[in-house]
């Protein structure tokens, strides 16, 4: 009986070998979004020891298998996409939960999402990935990397107090709450921390279409590739800029800038994983 071709066989190991890695990536991210939320002490605050150690090796799980999965190359596939997502996301998330005690309170929305994508990234896995040669990965080229996940962790975390707003509003306006909603950060606190994390994600969009830029000038010579996904990510620029000067000159709150934030979240969801789902899945 012939034996598989040496190319099937690296192909089917390196496949189960994501596999495997998701699944161990995975599992760390389960008891951090689904441990209830503690009851709130006198002083506002619920966490305490359990919190950061769920909170940490659900971290570090993602973070893990980027290092591992990667070797030495940039995965450039939808599943590798989602997965530098939620790794890239939950690094930001900590180091926020750091600085900011309403962004804690915001994990039982946040990381169930990112259960959901670490399971699309496992269903896609056996996907062909696509990857980019380190000799290929110029320094513009990692900074425009860097910072475009970074944005997109940022403006995630955005959306998911932009959506923790509007359910607490929707609580207050029906007069019923539940025990997620109630443990959610208050309105005004959702709205503060809403717009620190849309300030610093137009920051650093706009440091990432200026490494953009540099990277195409590098590669071709010009300044712009006027691109899906540049398009997009020129569009969310422009929407946030302008949604920041509302709410500072108008102070625009509530379901309209709820509305707009998770806009300007749908642009960089298209910008980014979505164009990776059209080129890798459907037009595979």
């Amino acid at each position: 009986m012939e034996s598989d071709p040496p190319h099937k066989r690296d192909y089917d190991a390196g496949m189960n070998g994501s596999i495997i890695f998701g699944i161990a990536a995975l599992l760390p991210l389960l008891p951090a979004a689904f441990w209830p939320a503690p009851r709130q002490d006198e002083t506002g605050q619920g966490e305490g020891r359990l919190f950061w150690l769920l909170l940490g090796v659900a971290t570090v799980g993602p973070i893990a298998l980027q290092i591992s999965a990667g070797r030495g190359l940039w995965q450039s596939g939808f599943s590798a996409t989602l997965w530098t997502i939620v790794a890239s996301t939950m690094l930001v998330y900590f180091v926020l939960c750091l600085i900011s005690g309403s962004i804690r309170k915001l994990r039982p929305l946040l990381l169930p999402y990112l259960v959901i994508l670490s399971v699309i990234a496992l269903l896609w896995s056996s996907v062909p990935d696509r990857a980019v040669a380190g000799e290929s990965m110029t320094v513009w080229l990692q900074l425009h990397i860097g910072v475009s996940v970074v944005t997109y962790a940022l403006i995630t975390v955005a959306a998911t107090a932009a959506l923790g707003v509007w359910l607490k509003e929707r609580a207050l306006r029906s007069r019923k709450t539940s025990h997620l909603v109630a443990g959610l950060p208050a309105v005004s606190d959702g709205e503060a921390a809403q717009f620190g994390l849309l300030t610093a994600a137009e920051i650093v969009l706009g440091l990432g279409l200026l490494s953009g830029m540099a990277t195409q000038f590098y590669i071709a010579g010009s300044l712009m590739a006027l691109d899906h996904k540049t398009t997009l990510s020129i569009t969310a620029f422009v929407v946030l800029g302008g949604l920041l000067v509302m709410q500072r000159s108008s102070g625009l709150r509530g379901r309209t800038a709820t509305r707009l934030v998770l806009m300007i979240y749908l642009l960089m969801t298209l910008a980014f994983p979505g164009v990776k789902f059209v080129t890798d899945v459907v037009l595979s």
